[in-house]
């Protein structure tokens, strides 16, 4: 999994240095831990962009990135929905790992208050509820993530269970929101 995201930090580059990501969709076929091209679907830079890291017969992972405008702390407060289910908290230790891992440079996600990666807050959260890798859960329950805003490393994020849904808030902004579909 890590070889299919890194596909795709290789092809971001500084085009889209700064961007958030505000969905992503993955198909496996058979994930490979080798031989991933990168391609645009579709680009507007330097606000948006989807591309794509594939491999024919096996997986792809197609991503539309955008550039926010707007900082986290001019959104209105959104009040959490449904049940609560647990709180993490990511670090720029671990925001920092996972950045080496899959090669990522975007420098949002670097310095005093690095933005979390999308994908990094999912792998969290399948990790704190216990779950199979993320790559299981994808590949047998489809479950799709959506970015709506950004987390910064050391803030507290809320999950609630949102009827078919996990949806994430830190301090009052909806983080993400997970369909789970086909279970």
């Amino acid at each position: 999994m890590l070889k299919l995201i890194g596909a795709l930090a290789d092809f971001n580059g500084p085009t889209y240095d700064g961007c958030v990501m505000a969905k992503a969709a993955l198909k496996i076929e058979n994930l490979d831990n080798a031989g991933y091209a990168t391609r645009p679907i579709k680009m507007a830079p330097p606000r948006m962009g989807v591309i794509e890291a594939y491999k024919e017969g096996a997986a792809s992972l197609t991503v539309t990135l955008l550039r926010p405008l707007v900082r986290a702390g001019e959104m209105p407060e959104v009040v959490p929905q449904g049940e609560k289910l647990l709180s993490f908290v990511i670090d720029k230790d671990e925001i920092n790992a996972y950045l080496d891992a899959v090669n990522d440079t975007n420098s949002i996600h670097r310095g005093d208050n690095p933005v979390v990666p999308g994908l990094c807050m999912i792998e969290h959260l399948w990790r704190a509820l216990n779950k199979p890798q993320m790559v299981d859960l994808l590949m047998v329950h489809g479950v799709y993530p959506g970015f709506l805003l950004f987390g910064y490393g050391g803030e507290t994020i809320d999950v609630y269970k949102n009827g078919e849904a996990l949806d994430g808030y830190c301090g009052g902004r909806e983080l993400f929101s997970i369909a789970v579909k086909g279970r």
